[in-house]
């Protein structure tokens, strides 16, 4: 009897756990499903800032270690991307994003991929333009801040051949 009575309390032990270990998981997901929809509503903020030109708003979205890496091929940091839109040599409008999609790597890392499309003004040219996109957003001391950005034109496709 001692045993049987020893296993049930075991396989209630047991059960208790395996319940507790689904609530965390539960409640990671949660706090991840929370943390994309703070970024994705963060990057909108940031492209209403870089249509309307707030490099205030935009130094705080910033992280201090940002990397842009243009679609052709130029790298630039927050300094000089907020020296550019400052001094007007930078410009965007009708900025429209899709199939934004949040990845997160980690409880402070988030991915975002998608599309753009925009008109944009780089020097005295605007030019229409479309993007594909990925950018990365790191929880800095509990502030979300877009830390890298890539963008590329799309072009032909890409797609590997299968082996014979």
């Amino acid at each position: 009897m001692a045993t049987k009575d020893g296993f049930k309390m075991k396989a209630i032990r047991l059960l208790g756990f395996l319940a507790s270990l689904g609530f965390l998981v539960i409640t990671v997901r949660g706090a991840d499903m929370n943390a994309s929809a703070i970024v994705l509503k963060m990057d909108q903020t940031r492209l209403t800032a870089m249509v309307a030109g707030d490099v205030v708003t935009l130094g705080r979205l910033l992280s201090e270690e940002m990397l842009f890496v243009h679609s052709d091929g130029r790298h630039e940091g927050k300094t000089d991307y907020i020296k550019n839109m400052t001094a007007g040599d930078t410009a965007y409008e009708g900025v429209k994003t899709s199939g934004v999609q949040a990845k997160v790597v980690t409880p402070d890392v988030i991915v975002l991929t998608g599309a753009q499309e925009m008109r944009k003004k780089v020097g005295p040219t605007w030019t229409d333009t479309k993007l594909n996109f990925m950018s990365v957003w790191r929880n800095e001391n509990g502030t979300w801040r877009m830390i890298a950005w890539e963008s590329m034109r799309p072009a032909g496709n890409s797609v590997v051949p299968p082996k014979p």
